[in-house]
């Protein structure tokens, strides 16, 4: 297989910022749109235990995160061996160099965005409280922004047929040959 493109999440630092600025402005846009749905609903009612709720499923949701990534590379890769790993600020989930097909890196990428994201916001939304719905939802998802620009990155790259998980991000590769 050939390489065409290392994505280095973890060091690049054009990459962090990108990363930073997309998790900026999903913050941003959740704010605003659970700041218009509290006025049109006329508000929800902010007592100790919603407080408590939004610091719990903030800080619960980052490691459930890693586990539904360890969960889909288990079940999309078998043979995988998964750990964690913490730098800069990430806690991320890694195998060591796997190499999947495109389509089940995206599944991998993008499994924690949707699953966790809307494993909140049901369990909020059952609770009757829908800003606090969106407001879990919508800051897991600031925090998905890595994974997110790594599968737009997939998905950009029309050549990529499989990606291997490195240490520090992924890597895009082609079985077909030609240049790069």
């Amino acid at each position: 297989m050939r390489t065409i493109a290392d994505i280095d999440i973890l060091g690049n630092e054009p990459l962090q910022a990108r990363v930073a600025q997309l998790s900026l402005a999903v913050i941003v846009v959740t704010a605003l749109g659970a700041a218009l749905l509290g006025l049109a609903m006329g508000g929800e009612k902010l007592d100790v235990w919603w407080w408590v709720a939004l610091a719990v499923g903030s800080l619960v949701s980052l490691p459930v995160h890693e586990l539904v990534h360890a969960a889909a590379f288990k079940l999309l890769c078998r043979d995988c061996k998964v750990s964690f790993g913490f730098q800069n600020a990430f806690l991320y989930t890694k195998t060591d160099g796997a190499v999947l097909r495109r389509g089940r890196m995206l599944a991998v990428l993008l499994a924690p965005s949707v699953l966790v994201s809307a494993a909140l916001a049901a369990l909020a939304l059952a609770a009757g409280l829908p800003v606090l719905a969106t407001l879990l939802a919508g800051m897991h998802l600031s925090g998905c922004a890595g994974d997110i620009l790594m599968a737009v990155a997939c998905l950009r790259e029309g050549a990529c047929t499989h990606v291997r998980d490195t240490e520090t991000g992924i890597t895009l590769l082609s079985e077909h040959e030609g240049i790069a």
